[in-house]
């Protein structure tokens, strides 16, 4: 590896007055940030299943998002996090977990995510839930164990963020499918 040094003694345009740590101001605290208990209230029709707005907020720049924050202490751990690139009409369906719960985050791009309740003991037991997610509809969705889901980009490539409560094993995947096809599951993925 080639390792650039600047010497900056050497430098013409090298001043004395070099910025520090001192020098830097604490951001005053934002009348903008959106907290959890102002995010958009959304409601699931499966059990356990959790549709989250995302607190956060914007300016010039942009827009900032908390995928997920410890300060709510019911919330389980960030044990491990991945990114999926998505590519156009991509369908990753249907997948169910026996233990982990699936924190799923999107922020951009065109998804639907669908949701089968098949826990024959859940109160929701049989119902399907349509959630369409991304840049117009940013949101968190935790998917318990044994919610069947199925994950489809609608639009140009995109990625979203799973964030779940279990670390993945490779030696024993905690990944249970069936193909998007299955007519056990009273739902057909369009393709554009």
């Amino acid at each position: 590896m080639k390792v650039l040094q600047i010497v900056l003694s050497a430098c013409p345009t090298y001043s004395a007055a070099m910025a520090s740590e001192d020098d830097f101001l604490q951001d005053p605290p934002s009348h903008k940030f959106i907290t959890a208990a102002c995010a958009p209230a959304l409601v699931s029709t499966i059990a356990g299943v959790k549709l989250e707005g995302f607190t956060g907020g914007s300016d010039g720049r942009g827009q900032l998002s908390e995928l997920l924050s410890l300060r709510d202490p019911a919330e389980p751990p960030i044990v491990h996090a991945y990114k999926v690139d998505s590519q156009p009409g991509s369908i990753r369906a249907w997948l169910l977990h026996r233990s982990q719960t699936d924190r799923l985050c999107f922020t951009e791009g065109d998804f639907r995510i669908v949701l089968y309740d098949v826990r024959r003991e859940s109160p929701s037991w049989g119902q399907l839930m349509v959630v369409d997610a991304g840049a117009g509809n940013p949101m968190r969705i935790h998917i318990p164990p044994r919610v069947a889901h199925g994950v489809q980009n609608r639009g140009a490539r995109a990625s979203f963020i799973n964030l779940p409560t279990r670390i993945y094993d490779p030696a024993s995947p905690d990944k249970f499918r069936i193909p998007p096809g299955d007519p056990r599951i009273p739902y057909t993925f369009h393709v554009a």
